[in-house]
């Protein structure tokens, strides 16, 4: 999804304000005071590990709903899908007719992110609006046929006649809707201290960037998506509130959590973390006095 470049770019930008990341980990257990994580070593062999940690922020996929399961069991094309409905090239569900699935549920051959579901929302859209018009249009074309057959002289059979070729042609336009297909606008993501990076699709390649300025091209296009004002009003209102009062800025001499103390009376630094695919940790870090 991103970069050589910018993926550098994130990881030392984590670096720098003390988080660790741990690829190819998975979590096998939590309890209150670790995380149980399999790792894989140089060598190749998994290594098994006991994590402290003071604060654990969980963000993991999305486990399917119990109405999924149901449809899923009853349909024997579904037996071997894990992760949702299989679905074909114009999103029907395999083994079934006139059910389509669509976003978490649905298992198609792209990621499942949030760009292609609004795109799979907008081709459903489009298919059903093509469905309601081939309806109409052969409803109309039925109603031609019978008046010609009963009209009373050769102008009126000419007429009907002429109405129906004409919308033959609009039929055969409306079925060549294709599949669906996925166009790549871009990525965007928030890396916490008020960067961000994005890869976005220019052209006939791609225009890597990433920093404070790019942080707030991310916030521009997060506005830009909000269905209404009663969703981009509030975000502004508290993106402003953030850059105006002191007390919102993370202090050097808050950014470790130590163990063993009292978290109520230790200010835990604000850092967003989206859908990022690794463990990540933050360090313990003792209280410095900052020169």
């Amino acid at each position: 999804m991103f970069s050589k470049q910018l993926i550098d770019y994130t990881e030392q930008t984590f670096k720098e304000e003390t988080i660790e990341i741990r690829t190819k980990t998975m979590v096998k257990k939590v309890t209150e005071q670790y995380i149980e994580a399999e790792s894989t070593g140089p060598d190749g062999k998994k290594v098994l590990e006991r994590i402290p940690y003071g604060l654990l922020v969980w963000a993991t996929g999305n486990a399917l709903r119990p109405v999924v399961k149901d449809l899923m069991s009853q349909i024997p094309a579904q037996k071997d899908s894990r992760r949702g409905l299989a679905v074909n090239e114009y999103l029907v569900v395999k083994g079934t007719e006139n059910v389509w699935a669509v976003g978490d549920c649905a298992v198609a051959n792209y990621a499942p992110t949030a760009q292609v579901a609004a795109q799979e929302g907008s081709f459903l859209a489009r298919l059903f609006n093509q469905m309601a018009k081939t309806e109409e249009i052969e409803s109309a074309l039925a109603t031609l046929s019978e008046t010609q057959e009963k009209a009373a002289d050769k102008e009126a059979r000419d007429a009907a006649f002429a109405q129906i070729k004409d919308l033959q042609k609009r039929l055969r336009r409306v079925k060549q809707m294709g599949p669906f297909e996925y166009s790549h606008q871009g990525s965007l993501a928030y890396i916490g201290s008020e960067k961000a990076v994005a890869d976005i699709s220019w052209l006939t390649g791609n225009f890597a960037t990433g920093g404070t300025l790019t942080y707030f091209f991310w916030r521009s296009a997060y506005l830009s998506m909000c269905f209404s004002s009663k969703f981009s009003l509030p975000s502004c209102r508290l993106w402003f509130i953030h850059l105006t009062t002191p007390s919102s800025q993370p202090h050097p001499r808050n950014h470790g959590l130590g163990q063993g103390k009292d978290l109520r009376s230790r200010r835990i630094p604000r850092v967003e973390r989206r859908k990022l695919p690794f463990l990540y940790r933050q360090q313990t870090k003792r209280d410095e006095t900052p020169s």
